[in-house]
C-alpha cells in the first residue's frame, strides 16, 4: 500500500550507479535505473516471465513502503512493478497477496467497461520475488498534486470520478462473496473502539497530542459503533481512495479520465466507506487552505470551494447509484473517520497534531456525531424526495 504521506514520483532521472548482481530480479536489492545494465537485467526478467515491450526509456520511482517503479518504453507504453506487501500476502495465503487476487477479479466480474478500465490491468506476477506487474497509467496526474494548483476540481473530473466509483460499487457480488476463494477479501470493519483504552496505552500512544486524538476517538465511539452495526460484505470496495490513489489525465478536456490504483486493501465493504473517503479527501484539501484559522469555519462564504466540490461529486454518485438517507448519513460519517485517520497519521509520522490536525479533529467529530447539519451545509442541493 502507498503512504501516506506521498504516492508522487520521486523523479525520472537516473539514480546512481548500483552494483550489479547476477540476479535475475530488477531489484537486486536496490530499485533499477536507466543505466544500460540495469535495463538489460529488467528485460531479462520480464522475458523470463513472456513480457516483451521493447526497450526502456524511463524508469520513474515512487515513495513507497514497498518497492515501485514504473517501466516506461519506446512505444509509450509502461509497466508498474510492485513489490507485494509481506502482510498482506500474508493475511490472503498467497506471495502476491490481495492485489493480484482483486485485479483478477475485477477484469473478470460484472464492472462495466467504462470502469474497469479506470483500474490497472493486471499482467503478472513472480511469486520468487514476490512481484506483481501491471499496467502502468502514462500521462495521469495525483488528484494531491491536482488540487494544489486549484483547489476548485473540474465538473467534469468531479463527474468522472463518481461514475467510476459508482460503476465498481454497483457491480454484484452476491454470488462473488459465497464463493470460499474469495473469503479473504471480506473485509473486516476496520475502525476499533477506543471505549476502554487503558493507562498504558494511552501513555504509549505515539505523538504528543496522542490524548487528544484518543479523546476525540472516545466521543465518536457510539457512532462508530453504529457503522460498525452496519457494516458488511455490500459491494466492491477500493478501501483507501485517498487523493494520491486517484489518478486524473485532461483534467481541463471535454473527456477527462480517471484512474484508481494501489489495490492492495481492496475486497468486499460497506461502499459507503469509499464514497465518505472521497469526500473526507475533499474536505482536508479545503481545511488546509485555511491555515489553522478555525475562526474562517464560521464564515458561510469559506465554505464555497468545498460545497460545490463536494455537491457535485456526490450529485453525479448519486445519478449513477441512488442513495438512502441511512446511506446519505453513513457517507458524511465515514467522511468524518477519515479525517481523523488523517489526523492519527500526523501522530505517527510528524509527532504532533498541529493546527490542520486540530481542525480535523473537530471537523471529524461534528461529521460522526451530527452527520446532517453538516450534509446540508456541504450538499444543500440534494433532491428532497432523496431525503424521504
Amino acid at each position: 500500500m502507498m503512504t501516506s504521506a506521498s504516492h508522487g514520483p520521486a523523479g525520472i532521472t537516473p539514480f546512481e550507479a548500483r552494483r550489479e548482481s547476477s540476479m535475475s530480479s530488477p531489484w537486486c536489492e536496490a530499485l533499477p535505473d536507466e543505466s544500460g545494465p540495469a535495463t538489460a537485467r529488467a528485460r531479462s526478467w520480464l522475458a523470463s516471465l513472456g513480457i516483451d515491450q521493447g526497450n526502456i526509456v524511463q524508469v520513474q520511482t515512487f515513495t513507497a513502503r514497498n518497492s515501485v517503479v514504473m517501466l516506461h518504453f519506446e512505444d509509450g507504453t509502461a509497466l508498474v512493478l510492485k513489490q507485494v506487501d509481506p502482510a498482506t500476502a500474508k493475511a490472503v495465503g498467497t506471495a502476491t497477496g490481495n492485489e493480484e487476487a482483486m485485479l483478477r477479479l475485477i477484469s473478470e466480474s460484472g464492472v462495466p467497461h467504462f470502469a474497469r478500465s479506470a483500474v490497472p490491468r493486471f499482467i503478472a506476477t513472480d511469486p520468487e520475488t514476490k512481484t506483481i506487474i501491471m499496467e502502468g497509467k502514462t500521462g495521469f496526474t495525483s488528484m494531491r498534486e491536482a488540487t494544489r494548483r486549484s483547489p476548485d476540481i473540474p465538473v467534469r473530473v468531479l463527474a468522472a470520478l463518481a461514475s467510476v466509483t459508482a460503476g465498481i460499487h454497483t457491480a454484484p457480488v452476491d454470488q462473488i462473496i459465497t464463493d470460499a476463494r474469495y473469503s479473504p477479501q471480506i473485509i473486516a470493519f476496520p475502525f476499533a473502539s477506543f471505549a476502554r483504552l487503558t493507562p498504558g496505552e494511552l501513555a504509549s500512544g505515539p505523538g504528543m497530542d496522542y490524548s487528544d486524538y484518543a479523546a476525540a476517538m472516545q466521543s465518536v465511539d457510539e457512532s462508530v459503533a453504529r457503522l460498525r452495526d452496519g457494516w458488511g460484505p455490500k459491494s466492491l470496495v477500493h478501501f483507501d481512495l485517498r487523493d494520491d490513489n486517484i489518478l486524473v489525465k485532461g483534467a481541463d478536456c471535454q473527456h477527462p479520465q480517471v484512474a484508481l490504483i494501489d489495490w492492495e486493501l481492496a475486497g468486499f465493504g460497506d461502499p459507503m466507506l469509499d464514497v465518505g473517503t472521497i469526500v473526507g479527501q475533499l474536505l482536508i484539501q479545503w481545511l488546509h487552505t485555511l491555515r489553522g484559522d478555525a475562526d474562517r469555519l464560521s464564515d458561510a462564504d469559506t465554505w464555497a470551494t468545498v460545497r460545490r466540490n463536494v455537491g457535485l461529486f456526490l450529485a453525479a454518485y448519486e445519478h449513477s447509484a441512488p442513495l438512502s438517507t441511512e446511506q446519505w448519513n453513513a457517507i458524511f460519517q465515514y467522511a468524518g473517520l477519515s479525517l481523523l485517520m488523517y489526523a492519527a497519521g500526523r501522530l505517527e509520522q510528524v509527532g504532533s497534531l498541529g493546527r490542520i490536525g486540530h481542525l480535523c479533529l473537530f471537523v471529524g467529530c461534528k461529521l460522526l456525531n451530527a452527520p446532517q447539519g453538516l450534509a446540508r451545509l456541504l450538499a444543500p442541493a440534494r433532491p428532497r424526495k432523496a431525503e424521504a
